[in-house]
């Protein structure tokens, strides 16, 4: 049993922290949003490809994580133990892996790509192309950012490109993405348009510095030794930086996007050492650490949790105003319907996609705005109203003016127009109501948006000035 352990004990250590992050963590506001998803599969999704639904949609909520867990585990189980223990030191990996989320797909779909890779990379027949194809296609149903390990090792292994079988892998590759590719394309590639320009606010350097000291502080090994990484590592690197890079300094990045650099560490050449191990250990111990509710109090953490959420627990329609993960948290607990309703400029989600379910009937608008009567001594407030869904309006523009049938507008609404510059609301002005023609004036250098708002509460409708 000794010779057991002592031989793969970094295999133990990543079994305690998987099993510790899946049954000691409340379940995210991230993993409750993308389970809400699977109450309607579908081909996409509005933030990320629909792999991850889609295995959420075969579990109940209480096991939403399980899956994710299984997979994890069977990835810990089968890999080296030195490349685990590699990962180990990766502070910045046990937070995020084996969680009910795309990165948690994403990162054994790479790891699957590198493996089929390397057996077509040493026998390139067509039994191997056709794996590497599937793998591919896995990567890219779980998350986009896979596309930065394809492109890294196209630079890695460009005297492999004459390979005639490795065309029939991409090609296999592409053919399963159609369907996914087609629910892009009639959605208006609407996933695209957001990661690529809606996400994003005004430019700061200072995001920018933070989020490279940041990553840098989390996967260190990977600054320490990045001489020794092969050329496709240093791509994969070099690439994700630029890109995650100039997401941060457009006022958007998030950290544990950084997973994508999980797929090189094994190939680090890190010291077999007592010492190293017992850095090991230390880091496992201070991750432990996240599992006891009050240091995550003190470190922030809960507020990925929304646990105020769970407070709410009603009979009437619940709706949340800017607010999709509190949506999502209220879904999931209670299991009932709900929905965020948003104003415009304010981040979009599949929300934004699915119809209102309460068109025309009373519901109770939650919010942390402040607006309507205060709910207990907690961060929401309650706002009653009866609301429509006036995203289907029928319009047209002719020149400057709009064009629309005033008896789609149900009494009550105004016509606003908000005004914005780099993502950043300048002006909100309420012009008139519903059934009169808006006078909007066009401001250079910004970005503006009519809709129809009924006690500030949102429709749906945005539309954007000509």
């Amino acid at each position: 049993m000794k010779d057991i352990f002592q031989n793969n004990q970094f295999r133990f250590l990543a079994f305690v922290l998987l099993l510790g992050n899946a049954f000691l963590l409340p379940i995210t506001a991230d993993e409750a949003y993308y389970f809400s998803w699977s109450r309607d599969l579908s081909l996409g999704y509005f933030d990320h490809p629909p792999l991850v639904a889609w295995m959420m949609g075969a579990v109940s909520p209480e096991y939403l994580r399980v899956p994710f867990l299984i997979l994890a585990l069977g990835f810990v189980f089968l890999g080296k133990e030195r490349s685990i223990g590699k990962l180990i030191f990766i502070p910045g990996v046990h937070l995020f892996l084996g969680g009910a989320l795309p990165d948690t797909l994403m990162v054994i779909a790479g790891f699957m790509v590198l493996h089929s890779f390397r057996k077509w990379a040493n026998s390139r027949n067509l039994v191997n192309a056709l794996v590497l194809g599937v793998c591919i296609a896995v990567l890219g149903y779980s998350k986009f950012h896979g596309f930065l390990l394809i492109f890294s090792l196209a630079v890695g292994y460009w005297h492999l490109r004459k390979e005639w079988t490795l065309y029939i892998a991409i090609g296999i590759a592409l053919v399963l993405m159609i369907p996914y590719l087609w629910w892009q394309m009639s959605m208006d590639w609407v996933t695209f348009r957001y990661h690529f320009s809606g996400r994003f606010g005004s430019s700061n350097i200072y995001a920018l510095l933070e989020y490279i000291g940041l990553g840098g502080l989390l996967w260190w090994p990977l600054v320490l030794f990045f001489r020794q990484l092969p050329l496709w590592g240093k791509a994969l690197i070099m690439s994700s930086v630029l890109l995650f890079g100039w997401g941060a300094y457009n006022g958007s990045a998030e950290v544990h996007w950084l997973l994508v650099f999980m797929w090189v560490v094994p190939v680090l050449e890190l010291p077999n050492s007592k010492r190293t191990r017992n850095v090991a250990y230390l880091i496992v111990i201070l991750h432990a650490l996240v599992w006891v509710p009050s240091i995550r109090d003190v470190l922030s953490l809960n507020d990925h949790f929304r646990e105020d959420v769970l407070e709410i627990n009603s009979k009437e329609n619940v709706v949340f105003l800017d607010a999709y993960q509190d949506a999502a948290i209220y879904e999931l607990a209670t299991g009932r319907e709900s929905y965020s309703i948003s104003h415009p400029g304010i981040r979009k989600s599949q929300y934004n996609l699915q119809p209102y379910p309460f068109d025309g009937a009373e519901v109770v608008v939650y919010n942390r705005m402040g607006m309507g009567e205060l709910f207990f001594e907690g961060p929401f407030s309650t706002v009653r109203e009866t609301l429509y869904d006036l995203s289907d309006l029928h319009y047209r523009w002719e020149g400057w003016s709009l064009r629309f049938d005033a008896s789609e507008i149900p009494q009550g609404y105004y016509w606003i127009l908000y005004t914005y510059v780099d993502g950043i609301e300048q002006h909100r002005e309420r012009l008139c109501p519903g059934s009169e023609t808006p006078n909007a004036i066009f401001t250079a250098g910004t970005d503006q948006f009519l809709t129809l708002e009924k006690n500030w509460m949102p429709s749906g409708l945005w539309i954007p000035l000509p």
